[in-house]
């Protein structure tokens, strides 16, 4: 039986509010069509990263590079991404109070061999390119990237770096993390290493998985993943989240839909005061 997930869409006065939305059976998670099924676990401390296929055919990057490039005015057409622009959406309004100076895309996946992962890799360039400062920066990452896509990306505009931190970044600039379709304990991760301060956390934007979906699949599996991802269950007090689109808002074609479907935006407009750690406490309870 279908379940309903809570979502936050926005109303008429600005403020977003929390409704109920059919999706998947509980305990289903998002579809990853290009992220392994049993991920290794996350490296504690940052260690050395290098590309897993050391090989670099320069007429396999500049493929690549047409191809993304061929994704991005597919994505920057679609009716999803027309929303996202518009100029007066309490979207843009938190955009503009949090001024995110770096987009990180966390998680892509291989984007050669994949065309949802070409397609969430248009999507994090139109954000770099209409959501954020002309000196924005831009970084990506996943422990599957080859040569050939490294070289690709930094054609793009997109740094690799050379360390795999396990999602564990703390952030020193107000930074746009876009992480489609990870697994919950990489979101716990980024949360955790930005949890010292409510000011620090205020700093982290994630577009990604539905943290009110974690706590509903948290509720229905008390030993599954969503349920250890204490940080996840505690910033659902207070993030602020939208998601991207209905399906009403999805291109009908498979690859579209499995790219941006489940995906919503999050905010964390926690006050100095909140005390962070019995947030955590709360999320396990």
């Amino acid at each position: 039986m279908a379940a309903a997930a809570a979502v936050a869409i926005p109303t008429a006065d600005a403020d977003w509010t929390v409704v109920r939305r059919r999706g998947r059976r509980l305990g289903d998670a998002p579809p990853t069509a290009c992220h392994p099924d049993a991920p290794p676990p996350l490296p504690v401390t940052p260690i050395p990263w290098a590309p897993s296929d050391p090989s670099l055919d320069p007429a396999r990057v500049s493929r690549l590079v047409a191809r993304t490039h061929a994704a991005i005015p597919r994505v920057e057409a679609s009716r999803f991404y027309r929303r996202l622009l518009l100029p007066d959406s309490p979207l843009r309004r938190r955009l503009v109070l949090l001024e995110p100076v770096r987009i990180s895309l966390l998680g892509v996946g291989s984007f050669e061999s994949c065309p949802v992962a070409r397609l969430q890799l248009a999507l994090a360039a139109l954000l770099r390119r209409d959501l954020l400062p002309d000196a924005a920066s831009a970084d990506l990452f996943d422990p599957v990237l080859s040569a050939v896509e490294c070289a690709a990306a930094a054609e793009l505009g997109f740094s690799v770096p050379s360390l795999d931190d396990g999602c564990r970044r703390r952030v020193e600039e107000p930074t746009l993390f876009y992480m489609p379709h990870c697994e919950v304990s990489l979101y716990d991760a980024l949360l955790a290493a930005n949890w010292d301060s409510p000011a620090q956390l205020r700093r982290v934007c994630v577009l990604g998985n539905s943290f009110q979906w974690y706590a509903i699949q948290a509720e229905y599996d008390r030993s599954g993943p969503a349920a250890k991802a204490a940080h996840v269950l505690g910033a659902r007090r207070f993030a602020c989240e939208e998601p991207v689109g209905e399906t009403g808002d999805l291109d009908d074609e498979d690859w579209f839909t499995r790219a941006f479907n489940e995906t919503s935006w999050h905010f964390f407009e926690v006050d100095d005061g909140v005390n962070l750690a019995a947030s955590i406490a709360g999320g396990r309870r």
